[in-house]
């Protein structure tokens, strides 16, 4: 179980190292080594009633901490030192973008999901699957 966790904070840590400051920016590209797939920090998805449609307050929730944490520990002197603050921050700020176009229904249901499941990167990368784009090269 160690060794998991282990690879897990490991593989996540270049993965938030140079993160574009602005999801929406196609110009600003980063470069980003995807972790594993058993490396992934897996979303949880918020209950809600039979047909009744996603919104802000359900919609697929990342441990930005989970993720933030490990992906900076190379970077940063200290343990939550200035690179995760920045990561925390460039997640909540993906967070939010995503949060506003689920309630202006910017995108199905079906490809939320199918990104948040499928993201390597947290919100970030499920902001980039949800609009069409690979998240870097």
């Amino acid at each position: 179980m160690r060794r998991r966790a282990a690879l897990i904070l490991a593989a996540i840590l270049a993965a938030c190292k140079a993160q574009p400051s602005n999801p929406g920016n196609e110009t600003d590209k980063a470069k980003v080594i995807i972790p594993a797939p058993e490396s992934i920090v897996s979303p949880e998805f918020g209950k809600r009633r039979p047909n009744t449609r996603m919104t802000s307050r359900n919609m697929p929730f990342f441990d930005t901490v989970t993720y933030c944490v490990p992906a900076t520990l190379g970077t940063d002197t200290m343990v939550k030192g200035p690179a995760y603050e920045a990561c925390i921050e460039h997640q909540d700020h993906t967070r939010v973008e995503i949060a506003d176009a689920i309630d202006a229904n910017k995108f199905d249901e079906a490809d939320i999901v199918r990104c948040a499941k499928g993201s390597r990167t947290a919100y970030v990368g499920m902001w980039y699957c949800m609009n069409g784009r690979p998240y870097a090269e």
